[in-house]
């Protein structure tokens, strides 16, 4: 079990679609610090994984061991010990059947959908929450997803239990009553079923689902073409949607991971991103009490670099505010301590899902219309904060607290400007939308 993780940089490689590492070999290199094998990263298109005390994890193309082995670094087979813990966990038929069974307690509560098939021709399962779920209403849109890496289990397991306590508490917990009341809520429990039935980190191709989404550099573009089918349903999705805030689960250790992943520069909202993770960790005990990461939260590369990782993908392409949460030790803890996973992450998921309503938005009362939003805070500060497109007429965006002016330019050249104010722990009945005509 990892127990320690070392704040090292790392270098990593630059993973673009066309060019992923493929895994077949996942091994844990005991004793040891990365830099043993960094000739492995910059030429053979390894990935290195949860650096700790105890040594870190690498993927790549079979023969790694070999290679490994020739240079007498002592390594472990992590497949030959998660098939015996991972054995423990409902299949991908079983997590299926919970899932329509409790889509089937409250229809009126919960929409169940695929938004495609896997490799394997498996659905990735979907929930939307809302009280009035059958109709898109003018509300922030929250989104959870979990295990993309199949072998990082547990977020499966607690995104699952909450998506049930939500339907089975509608109109007994005021709190999860106001929130399903007030936002829609989307959440993915398994983006990478393949992987977990194969118990693997990559889809069934081999592939590394968080080595694949779109980057910052100018040629490797918003496009899915050429991308593993799972993160091309995911691009799809994104696009249809509004979110402003999310997060995804992980698990190697325990932290709340904020952006960037992929560059040292600091995340133009970075005090906000530093202060969504703390919504988080501060209510997690073993995170907030990390004796490695400060607060139980850390910055991205700061920890290790991460190319084509979903969290920078999805505020560079969409506005999206997301964060990483890193929620057991073990990858596949011991299934009887799922239970104990969900006491410590229940609070910090809800207080999380409540912060899309640190934010502010319009809505036109036409349909299709696209533009840009110059965002201005006025207090307690005066700064720009930058200019965001917008389209189907609508825009959101969470923001620090303060009071803002929002100059909304429409392609048709109109323009109005709009004055806001944005506070913590207030869930607002209409999101804090302003109808604009």
């Amino acid at each position: 079990m990892i127990k320690k993780i070392l704040p090292l940089v790392l270098i990593s490689l630059s993973l673009h679609a066309t060019a992923a590492v493929v895994i077949q070999e996942e091994l844990y290199v005991v004793g040891l610090k990365p830099e043993v094998v960094r000739d492995l990263v910059d030429s053979r298109d390894v990935e290195i994984d949860h650096v700790t005390s105890e040594g870190f994890e690498i993927y790549g193309a079979k023969g790694l061991s070999q290679i490994l082995d020739s240079r007498n670094i002592v390594t472990l087979d992590m497949k030959a010990v998660k098939n015996k813990m991972l054995a423990e966990y409902p299949t991908y038929i079983e997590f299926t059947a919970r899932m329509q069974a409790i889509a089937a307690k409250r229809p009126d509560l919960i929409k169940l959908f695929s938004i495609g098939k896997t490799v394997k021709g498996r659905d990735m399962w979907m929930v939307k929450i809302s009280d009035n779920v059958d109709k898109d209403e003018v509300e922030p849109e929250f989104k959870f997803i979990s295990s993309m890496h199949g072998d990082e289990i547990t977020g499966r397991e607690l995104t699952t239990s909450l998506i049930e306590e939500m339907i089975n508490n509608y109109g007994k917990n005021s709190e999860l009553t106001d929130l399903m009341n007030n936002t829609e809520i989307y959440i993915m429990p398994s983006m990478n079923p393949d992987g977990s039935e194969l118990k693997q980190r990559a889809n069934a191709k081999g592939i590394d689902l968080n080595r694949s989404f779109p980057e910052f550099v100018d040629n490797d573009a918003n496009k899915p073409e050429g991308r593993p089918i799972e993160v091309q349903n995911v691009m799809k999705f994104q696009g249809t949607r509004q979110f402003a805030l999310s997060a995804n689960f992980h698990g190697g250790t325990i932290v709340a991971n904020y952006p960037w992943d992929s560059r040292y520069d600091r995340h133009p909202l970075n005090d906000l991103a530093m202060d969504i993770s703390h919504a988080y960790a501060d209510l997690n005990p073993e995170m907030r009490s990390s004796s490695e990461f400060s607060g139980g939260i850390t910055n991205g590369a700061d920890w290790y670099i991460v190319k084509g990782g979903m969290q920078d993908w999805s505020y560079i392409w969409y506005n999206d505010l997301q964060i990483t949460l890193e929620v057991s030790h073990s990858k596949y803890p011991s299934y009887s301590q799922i239970p104990g996973f969900y006491v410590s992450n229940r609070d910090s998921m809800v207080a999380y899902m409540k912060r899309v309503h640190q934010g502010a938005g319009f809505r036109l009362d036409r349909s299709n219309v696209e533009g840009t939003v110059i965002v201005k805070q006025l207090t307690p500060s005066a700064r720009e904060m930058g200019s965001f497109g917008f389209n189907n007429s609508e825009f959101y965006k969470v923001l620090p607290e303060g009071t803002y002016e929002l100059t909304v330019n429409e392609k048709n050249g109109k323009s109005q400007k709009i004055s806001v104010s944005v506070e913590n722990e207030v869930i607002r009945g209409n999101g804090n939308y302003i109808s604009l005509k």
